[in-house]
């Protein structure tokens, strides 16, 4: 499949933003890439992606997104006519936290107000889509939007619940669903093609050649997603180990940085002064977010933050004629804190002290991950992400595994991006997942009693038959060839004028699991494979064939007596 344009969107829990690549460029070299620049509106800070929030009107319809939703949420709440405003921010991390995750699935706004989640997600990817659009055909005129595969951003760590919810979000927004490719670990192809990489030791890597293993660590905003590859001889990279991480990224240091503030002036006061002052509580954040950037190991001097009078006066509402400096001067930071008018004064060993969480359980999950075998000799490690432009997290990495090379990419933060649109040309080149679970369907099969449990026994047409047995298609840690098929399994009806076989898909953590029941398994999703013709009764059946190795589980099926005819299949995981 040939494609004229790529058209990347990488939708952050912090920050989100898109980029494309046109074909012929892309043969002449791969990394020329566009990608938009977005200012603040206060013009303070000038970035490759836009902020993840999104603002709606009071009668649900979509006002604004990313930098323009802060100002214009701020400027609204600034007149106190916000309360009936929609305001999502970092809402991206719900899809990582929901187990019950459903299309009607609701989210709350920054009030606690509630809406349909796919709509706050088809709304962000939608004005990602037509940003992109906007700017692609200033670059090319006659642009067909069927000239684009689009290639949507997910965590690898996400189960496949989220990334179902991910695809329809898109195809709510408009893009084509044969059209939407998603990608779990596009920084992996990114890193591929730099010419040159600098590392800790200032000297030169070319691109990994053939037979060379490297662990790639994306740290963004919300999750931190690690995967292991190796290089095989024709180039393509196959994964070593099952795609793992968890909740560490960068939002981790602002809830420790506004958990402080919290501890000095008090809950109450807090969330009085975030919600009754919008801009200035924005204003704060985005003044950390510039701070958070400059803050390294080196530092000695003390940090400035400008605080808005706002939060002082708030404090003194609500605490009369208590000085906001003398309760600092009586906190647990009198050490390291000093607050006077508009400013607080940081030392620097307190404001290092806001990376140790995060830092730290990213180090002892690779120090982990090391142990295992097929990951012990790996000496690469490529920092990519948007928390990778940390001083503070690059400097923890490379204290702590000082006999590997630590690479960081110069545009850490946009090597997810664009190696998206790397894959949109390429999928082919990631030719190798490891099964981060195992998966089978529930089955059930003729009662042994040497071998099963009475209270699994049920009667079908007066026949004993064992229910919840786990069905093995493959297993937890196993490596699949991408694109080929892993299980073929035939079904046959059970009833003479079925008109469908629908099976429930389980997931477990257990190489071996027996039954659908045991600890460890967990119902994904249902698949089900029409048979529309009941002519021939009980003599029907469809051979199945489930593919593990995308970015999404896939199912095709055919007649079992005539292979040559396709049989409709589908697979839900939100029902």
């Amino acid at each position: 499949m040939t494609n004229l344009i790529v058209a990347a969107i990488d939708f952050g829990t912090t920050f989100s933003g898109f980029a494309f690549s046109l074909l012929h460029e892309y043969k002449k070299d791969p990394l020329k890439i566009s990608t938009k620049s977005w200012t603040t509106g206060s013009g303070g800070l000038v970035s490759l992606k836009t902020s993840t929030c999104v603002l709606f009107d009071p009668t649900e319809k979509f006002n604004s997104f990313g930098y323009d939703a802060e100002e214009k949420y701020s400027n609204l709440a600034l007149d106190d006519n916000h309360h009936d405003w929609y305001y999502f921010r970092r809402f991206k991390m719900m899809l990582y936290n929901k187990m019950d995750l459903t299309r009607e699935t609701l989210i709350e706004d920054d009030k606690g107000k509630k809406m349909e989640a796919i709509k706050v997600f088809s709304t962000a990817i939608g004005y990602l889509k037509d940003q992109m659009l906007t700017n692609c055909k200033k670059q090319m005129t006659g642009i067909e939007e069927s000239d684009i595969t689009w290639v949507l951003t997910v965590p690898a760590i996400w189960d496949e619940k989220s990334k179902q919810f991910m695809r329809e979000a898109a195809e709510e927004a408009g893009i084509c669903r044969d059209k939407l490719v998603l990608a779990l670990e596009p920084a992996s192809l990114y890193c591929m093609y730099l010419p040159l990489h600098k590392d800790s030791e200032n000297s030169t890597f070319g691109v990994f050649k053939s037979g060379e293993k490297y662990i790639v660590v994306d740290a963004g905003g919300g999750t931190i997603d690690i995967t292991v590859y190796e290089v095989r001889e024709n180039g393509s990279v196959k994964e070593l180990h099952k795609a793992n991480g968890g909740d560490w990224g960068g939002t981790k240091v602002d809830e420790l940085f506004t958990s402080l503030l919290v501890n000095i002036v008090g809950k109450g006061v807090m969330e009085a002064f975030s919600s009754e002052n919008k801009y200035d509580f924005l204003d704060l954040m985005r003044d950390f977010e510039i701070k958070k950037r400059t803050i390294s190991p080196d530092l000695n001097d003390k940090v400035t933050i400008k605080v808005p009078i706002s939060l002082s006066e708030t404090f003194r509402k609500k605490n009369p004629g208590i000085n906001i400096t003398d309760v600092t001067l009586n906190s647990e930071y009198r050490e390291q804190l000093t607050w006077k008018g508009d400013k607080i004064r940081i030392e620097a060993r307190l404001v290092k002290s806001l990376f140790d969480g995060s830092c730290k359980q990213i180090v002892n999950h690779l120090k982990e991950l090391f142990r295992h075998s097929a990951v012990k000799d790996v000496v690469s490690i490529l920092l990519v992400g948007g928390f990778a432009e940390s001083l503070m997290l690059q400097s923890t990495i490379r204290e702590a595994f000082k006999n590997k090379n630590v690479i960081i990419p110069q545009e850490a933060g946009l090597a997810v991006l664009k190696g998206a649109a790397l894959y949109g040309h390429q999928p082919q080149k990631i030719s190798g997942r490891v099964c981060r679970y195992t998966y089978g369907v529930k089955i059930v099969t003729t009662f042994d009693n040497t071998i099963h449990p009475k209270l699994k026994k049920i009667l079908h047409n007066n026949i004993e038959y064992c229910d919840d047995i786990f069905s093995i298609h493959v297993r937890v840690g196993q490596i699949v060839e991408v694109g080929e098929p892993q299980v073929k399994q035939t079904y046959e009806v059970t009833e003479p004028d079925q008109t469908s076989i629908g099976f429930k898909i389980y997931t477990s953590n257990n190489k071996e699991p027996t039954y659908t029941t045991d600890e460890g398994c967990t119902y994904l999703g249902t698949l089900t494979t029409d048979m529309p013709d009941t002519s021939k009764g009980m003599d029907r059946g469809a051979t199945v064939h489930m593919t593990f190795s995308g970015t999404e589980i896939a199912v095709t099926a055919v007649d079992r007596d005539n292979p040559e005819r396709a049989v409709t299949t589908k697979v839900d995981f939100l029902g």
